[in-house]
């Protein structure tokens, strides 16, 4: 299966060439003139900060801060971030989503942990056996219980902003929340493309050590060890309860 998903994504590519292709074709290269960037919204001089938030803010164009600002975290990898923007917004290469672009067919769309379930984000991140039990794991080891959402951007609202929590404790729930998302998307895609199966310890140690190292690689108020974020996450956060 993964063989075949692999020839078609290498096909989508090729397609994807030739049409860059056909866009060039009827270019004429200068060869005493360098190549250089240019600002359509201000040729003569460029590109500049001022003129492109005008531009935004004038044009029409609404841009959603909230989904912004909600996921930006500076200590988290930007490949990480990039990740999490993508599953808000509905843009991950979930089977569902290489089904709607013709990359796969429909009998390959299900679920890559095996579960017959057609894999959407919903699915793949909140509702699948491996993925949800992921969740209780975390919840069990913050000591926090509820009742998640399976919409991808209601249950990253509802986990960072629980109720009663304080607002310092987002920073750090929000952390946790990338961790487990960027763990789940990762061994999705080792079972895809090398057949290996995580065991449900082995992921939520992942999600521990990935949000320690992200917190104590920027957080200059971080001052917890290893241990003590394992056994005790609510009092690193500053919470006793």
């Amino acid at each position: 299966m993964a063989c075949v998903w692999r020839r078609r994504l290498l096909a989508s590519e090729e397609e994807s060439l030739r049409e860059c292709s056909a866009l060039v074709n009827n270019t004429v290269l200068q060869v005493n003139i360098h190549d250089a960037w240019k600002w359509l919204l201000d040729p003569s001089r460029g590109y500049s900060v001022r003129e492109s938030y005008r531009y935004l803010t004038l044009s029409g164009i609404t841009l959603d801060r909230d989904r912004v600002d909600d996921v930006w975290l500076k200590h988290i990898p930007t490949k990480v971030f990039l990740m999490v923007w993508r599953l808000l917004h509905n843009r991950l290469p979930t089977r569902d989503n290489l089904l709607r672009r013709g990359v796969i067919q429909a009998n390959a769309a299900n679920c890559a942990t095996g579960c017959d379930v057609s894999e959407t984000a919903e699915h793949l991140f909140f509702n699948c056996a491996f993925s949800s039990r992921l969740w209780t794991d975390t919840r069990v080891w913050l000591g926090i219980y509820d009742v998640s959402p399976g919409n991808p951007r209601n249950h990253f609202q509802q986990f960072t902003k629980m109720a009663g929590m304080p607002r310092t404790s987002y920073l750090y729930l929000k952390t946790i929340w990338c961790a487990a998302v960027w763990v789940i998307w990762k061994e999705r895609n080792n079972c895809v493309f090398q057949n290996t199966v995580a065991t449900p310890y082995s992921l939520i140690e992942k999600v521990k050590l990935y949000s320690f190292l992200w917190l104590k690689s920027k957080q200059v108020s971080f001052g917890y060890s290893l241990h003590d974020w394992w056994k005790h996450p609510l009092p690193c956060m500053g919470l006793f309860m």
